[in-house]
């Protein structure tokens, strides 16, 4: 009974060690994170050679590519990992960017709104979608959208000149 104790405590502190190995992002998701889109698009590419299939490596290969302005790159990994996972927030997100700078309103909203439904709190999420109900003229529907980034996102980048827009209302 002893030995089967410790054989259970054996096993459950290595896989317990072995949980900040799995958590750490790779080399390329690293990159992406540090904005560094292009290598990171490399990077990731290779990585998703090595593990095809994987939904985060195509979730990231084509965020680093819409970012490092593949577009057209962009469309193929951010559609393979809404296939495989259609509760991905950041590949709809992805496409939804895709389709925006494709000047497809219709789908860019179409993909956003997914994303926003899967993740209400995501900040960029709520700008972009409200571009993308401007690129529509409907502003109406922008403004909610461009209101709550602006809230979730007081000192991003972007925020001095929504609000200045929303000011203009």
């Amino acid at each position: 009974m002893l030995n089967k104790t410790l054989t259970w405590i054996t096993a459950l502190l290595l896989m317990l060690a072995a949980l900040p190995a799995l958590s750490q992002d790779s080399k390329g998701v690293t990159l992406y994170k540090e904005g560094k889109y292009a290598e990171a698009a490399g990077i990731l590419k290779t990585e998703l050679d090595q593990a095809p299939g994987n939904e985060r490596t195509m979730t990231y290969l084509g965020l680093a590519r819409v970012y490092a302005g593949d577009i057209a790159g962009a469309t193929e990994p951010l559609k393979a990992a809404i296939a495989k996972n259609d509760d991905n927030a950041q590949a709809h997100f992805g496409l939804g960017l895709v389709n925006l700078k494709l000047k497809k309103p219709d789908d860019a909203t179409s993909e956003l709104e997914k994303a926003f439904k899967l993740n209400p709190e995501d900040a960029y999420t709520h700008y972009y979608l409200a571009h993308a109900y401007n690129e529509k003229k409907e502003s109406n529907m922008a403004v909610p959208h461009f209101r709550r980034f602006v809230e979730l996102a007081p000192n991003a980048p972007e925020a001095p000149a929504v609000r200045s827009f929303l000011s203009r209302l």
